[in-house]
């Protein structure tokens, strides 16, 4: 083994959609999604309570994704990056994988990351939505993000604990206004020509709209945890195919927006590729309310 391109995230940036295209167009260069998802690697990496070496990683997880024809490893999981709020901060388990970088680092073998972002309103939104399924759901957006948004809730934080990891970033809104450019990136980080700006645009696109998701916000309100949740999954059934979610009123959005808009910039100036430093310069109408289709794959 040479060298490993991973792609690890961020959550509610079609990672899921992301992982299916790249595997179904190429599957004999991609690593299988389902086999390493089940592998000795990820048990242990998933779990908390043990505090692995970088080196009993880097050993098990080329155990997971080993194949005697391959030089160059291709993976896309974001189970990788670990839950986005725990424990009051930001991607907290983040370091894990840093460590396990420089783990597969110290046996010589290169390794680059992909993370595709997007604004924070949009994230935190999205974040929401998919916590709605769970048992530990909150009662409406602000519950929610008045836990999630903490001094560590930035990208730019997450740019700094990847900074050894020869990480790219770059921005999920893109797939909408500059999917040749966006399939582009993903082709040269992966060393592969795969993908078009059609195959981003089919991720992105959803259908015409549903009324189902205005009952997510009365489901949340139920006490007993058991009924919620199995309402909740099947709301998010019906509602795989809807439209948008107006969890907050449009002046309150046009608030969040506003206030995370100036490090949302920044940051795509300072870590975006050329094509899409100035994605965020240009602020979304506050009557733009966010698109979602739940994917459970990606909670």
């Amino acid at each position: 083994m040479k060298k490993v391109l991973i792609h690890i995230g961020a959550h509610t940036t079609g990672s899921t959609a992301l992982q299916q295209q790249l595997y179904a167009k190429d599957p004999e260069r991609f690593v299988d999604p389902a086999h390493f998802e089940n592998s000795r690697f990820m048990k242990l990496y998933e779990d908390r309570l043990i505090k692995p070496k970088a080196s009993q990683l880097a050993e098990l997880f080329q155990e997971a994704v080993y194949r005697p024809d391959m030089e160059t490893y291709r993976l896309s999981c974001e189970r990788l990056m670990g839950r986005p709020f725990q424990k009051g901060g930001f991607y907290p388990h983040l370091k894990r994988y840093v460590q396990l970088v420089e783990g597969l680092q110290r046996a010589d073998i290169s390794v680059k990351t992909l993370v595709v972002l997007r604004e924070r309103t949009d994230f935190l939104i999205s974040c929401f939505l998919q916590s709605q399924t769970g048992y530990a759901s909150r009662n409406n957006f602000h519950e929610f993000a008045n836990l999630a948004v903490t001094d560590a809730f930035s990208w730019q934080a997450i740019a700094n604990q990847l900074d050894k990891a020869d990480t790219t970033f770059v921005p999920w809104e893109a797939a909408e206004t500059k999917a040749s450019e966006l399939a582009g990136q993903f082709n040269q980080f992966f060393e592969l020509k795969l993908l078009g700006g059609e195959d981003l645009t089919e991720c992105t696109e959803q259908p015409q709209s549903d009324p189902g998701l205005s009952v997510i916000q009365h489901l949340a309100k139920i006490e007993d945890e058991g009924l919620r949740a199995h309402l909740m999954k099947c709301a998010a059934e019906y509602c795989r195919q809807s439209d948008r979610a107006a969890v907050i009123s449009e002046d309150l959005e046009g608030i969040y927006r506003r206030h995370f808009l100036e490090g949302d910039i920044a940051f795509a100036k300072a870590n975006y590729p050329s094509p899409f430093r100035k994605i965020y310069s240009q602020t979304k109408s506050v009557a733009e309310q966010f698109w979602f289709a739940f994917a459970t794959d990606d909670a």
